[in-house]
């Protein structure tokens, strides 16, 4: 009976020994990792100006070791400490060293539209499409990049942004001496306006190539601001955007084809809403023998444009009204691709030479005898006489 005793202490003894090691496991957390969270530095690469490094909150990663699953995906990272850029959700570099490789894009799927999706072999924004109205329009950017615990565990894996638009500002100006310009909107007319977009990859040889664009053939639009007031121009140059550049897909603008005043082959162009007068009030444009806007109001006044936008690049147009004023909008109703100033007003002189009339205009000066002349009737004296 004593062995027995001491055979159930002993085992109670143990098993409370389990229990014990058992509770210890549950209660205190495993320090998987003494170093910092994956996080990034950021910079911008190119010249447009919307999205800036100081300016930016935050952007979404997608990461990729050597299995075909993500380490992670569509993690959000915002500002943190100094330039440091960390998520809510913390992961940390794998502890053998191999690098991760970092899809990284702003802003949102939601605000890009179009379908996002970044697997190991495939990272595309597809059937993107800018926003109709130019004030709601994102600045698009994108990058690829490596990191490491080693390098980057402590400050952060480098990420520098390239914008993947083309930013486009529409400015106007006129020395014109003879006439008013009053402008009240713009118009990016007939560009291509959907497309995909293939991210940033790595060659075989390591060097980074940049993302690229695909657009959708044959589909384009036009985009509009209207501005709150409207602005009278002066021979200093100024931008009709109010704050708001248009971001538009990278692509070659095939130029509007004047001769086809509607514009069948939607052409490209930048128009004006404008309204036009001669410095005495007299209304130019819209035309006064429009009988829909007859000497009032504004229309849109259009010129041809055929340049290569790149991503990453902002183009300045600047629209000198000095010694003309285009051709009328091809979606306006009334003569749409019309010269809307035709030819300076200036004469070519000729002056009539002088016709002689000589009938009955041969006259006899008379002649006087002198008798008892006195032409003043005051002389008394002979003005020869001594």
């Amino acid at each position: 009976s004593f062995c027995f005793f001491m055979k159930q202490k002993l085992l109670f003894a143990g098993m409370a020994a389990i229990a014990a090691l058992t509770s210890c496991s549950n209660d205190e957390a495993l320090e998987i990792n003494k170093g910092h969270a994956i996080g990034f530095r950021t910079a911008m690469a190119s010249r447009a100006t919307e999205t800036t490094t100081a300016n930016l909150e935050g952007f979404f990663v997608t990461a990729f070791n050597e299995s075909t699953n993500p380490y992670f995906a569509d993690l959000e990272f915002k500002k943190g400490t100094g330039d440091l850029f960390e998520s809510d959700t913390k992961y940390y570099y794998p502890g053998d060293a191999r690098p991760l490789t970092f899809y990284a894009y702003a802003p949102s799927k939601t605000a890009l539209g179009g379908t996002m999706t970044i697997t190991q072999d495939e990272q595309k924004l597809e059937g993107f499409e800018p926003k109709a109205n130019i004030s709601a329009q994102v600045d698009f950017i994108a990058e690829v990049a490596k990191g490491d615990a080693t390098n980057d565990g402590a400050n952060g894996a480098y990420l520098e942004f390239s914008h993947c638009l083309s930013q486009i500002e529409v400015k106007a100006k006129s020395g014109n001496t003879s006439y008013d310009f009053e402008v009240k909107g713009v118009r990016i007319g007939c560009v291509g306006s959907k497309g995909d977009f293939t991210f940033p990859t790595f060659s075989d040889e390591g060097t980074e190539e940049p993302g690229t664009w695909t657009l959708t053939e044959n589909l384009k639009a036009s985009y509009d601001k209207t501005l709150d007031a409207a602005v009278k121009l002066s021979t200093d140059a100024v931008s009709l955007m109010a704050g708001d550049n248009a971001m538009l897909i990278p692509q070659q603008l095939i130029a509007w084809d004047t001769d086809e005043q509607q514009n069948a082959g939607k052409g490209a162009y930048i128009a004006v809403l404008v309204k036009i007068t001669t410095k005495s009030g007299a209304q130019v444009y819209p035309f006064a023998s429009d009988p829909t806007d007859a000497n009032a109001g504004y229309a849109w006044a259009a010129i041809p444009v055929s340049t290569l936008w790149e991503a990453g690049k902002k183009y300045v147009y600047t629209l000198n009204f000095t010694t003309g004023a285009g051709y009328v909008d091809p979606t306006e109703d009334y003569m749409p691709g019309v010269p809307i100033l035709v030819g300076e007003i200036k004469f070519n002189v000729t002056v009539d030479d002088w016709t002689e009339e000589t009938a009955g205009n041969d006259i006899d000066m008379p002649n006087h005898s002198g008798e008892d002349y006195n032409p003043d009737e005051n002389d008394t004296e002979d003005p020869f006489g001594d």
